[in-house]
């Protein structure tokens, strides 16, 4: 039986930034270790189910890798998959594509690392079939050459075909390898392990072109489980199984009808979160009186983290107030204001207009659902406010 832990977007040693100011020692500690934590997990994983196969494709660095923690935790880690009989198999990103000139002299020999070019490497699993694995490395960070139409059909000689492809669905010339699903099927592989977007996501079944996500979220916007997908070959081909392996959460609470900043404190101990969880928080409707005069002068979200024990599992790094839904409800019904934003966010305007200063995570950030959605919010507050004053 064939099996290999598909990991794309590992992003080992992810800086974490911007948190909060008043971050607690605690959960300092845990978001440091975050991703070397999710990473040796992976590696524990691989041992005790006996993969074959670890497949990286893309990303597996944040950056070029070079600080002395990341390179000590790659190499413990490809050793104990190489002590266990397990080939992890690389491709570099746009996040870590600097790393192909340096890190790979550094790795032993059970860890093949994709050239800028295609290729395709014949491996064998311990059950002894032969498994074909086709992919690349990144030579830049956009990466708008047309990378697929390079992919061989699915080789005759061999019992699987894999492919491992950081990119994104879209059309030639886009960035990050821009490719269609039909032309992923027209290979005839057995499995696509992609990479490059952090949602987990399939694309399409029988056979599976499929994103495994991040292992660890990585902001704010990447809520929920995060992991790895543990595929198997059974009677109706590759299976794919998700497991979860990220030490810390990043979710998002919204809140109606709470009078105060201790009845908001009460409501995220009762929410019982199990891991070290920062949270995106919303109080949603008109502000009580209490609420509202810590809001006004600034300091409510400091008050409801000072307010939470300092045994809780949460910790609110982000806190939004939904006043405004009447007023815009009010100009879209006599303003074509909702169709104007909704040209911005389908055409990729806000990104497009960026300037190219501008750090590559936040252009990725507004081209993806969850960044999508927090322009459309600010673009309506920006009309409501604008007409309230006009109003006055």
């Amino acid at each position: 039986m064939l099996s290999f832990i598909h990991a794309g977007d590992v992003h080992l040693g992810n800086p974490f930034k911007g948190l909060s100011r008043q971050l607690p020692e605690k959960f300092q500690k845990e978001i440091q270790e975050a991703s070397f934590i999710a990473f040796q997990g992976l590696i524990d994983l691989a041992v005790t189910e006996k993969v074959d196969f670890v497949l990286f494709p893309g990303d597996l660095l944040n950056g070029s890798g070079v600080s002395a923690r990341v390179q000590a935790t790659l190499m413990s880690g490809f050793r104990q998959l190489k002590e266990a009989g397990i080939t992890a198999i690389v491709s570099f990103g746009n996040h870590d594509y600097q790393a192909f000139d340096s890190q790979p002299r550094f790795w032993p020999e059970n860890v093949l690392v994709f050239d800028h070019a295609v290729q395709e490497k014949v491996l064998t699993s311990r059950s002894g079939e032969r498994v074909a694995f086709t992919g690349f490395s990144y030579a830049d960070r956009s990466e708008r050459r047309q990378r697929l139409a390079d992919f061989p059909s699915r080789n005759p000689n061999v019992d699987y075909e894999i492919g491992l492809y950081h990119g994104s669905v879209g059309k030639l010339g886009d960035d990050y390898a821009a490719f269609s699903v039909d032309e992923m099927l027209a290979k005839n592989y057995d499995y696509w392990a992609l990479g490059h977007i952090h949602q987990r996501a399939t694309l399409h079944e029988q056979p599976t072109i499929a994103y495994s996500g991040n292992l660890q979220g990585l902001n704010r916007t990447e809520v929920g489980a995060k992991g790895v997908l543990l595929v198997q070959s059974g009677s109706h081909g590759l299976v794919e199984r998700f497991i979860d392996l990220a030490p810390v959460r990043f979710e998002a609470l919204t809140l109606t009808n709470v009078a105060d900043p201790l009845a908001v404190v009460d409501a995220l101990l009762q929410s019982n979160y199990s891991l070290p969880t920062f949270l995106t928080l919303t109080i949603d409707g008109p502000l009580q009186p209490a609420l509202r005069q810590a809001y006004d002068e600034g300091h409510l979200l400091e008050v409801i983290q000072q307010s939470l024990p300092k045994s809780s599992n949460v910790w609110p790094i982000e806190l939004t107030v939904q006043e405004q839904k009447t007023v815009v409800d009010a100009l879209s019904a006599t303003h074509d204001f909702s169709t104007a934003i909704e040209a911005v966010i389908q055409e990729g305007v806000g990104a497009k207009k960026l300037s190219d200063d501008v750090p590559l995570v936040v252009r990725e950030y507004l081209n993806q659902p969850e960044g999508q959605v927090a322009l459309r919010k600010s673009l309506e507050q920006l009309f409501s406010e604008r007409r309230s004053s006009d109003e006055d």
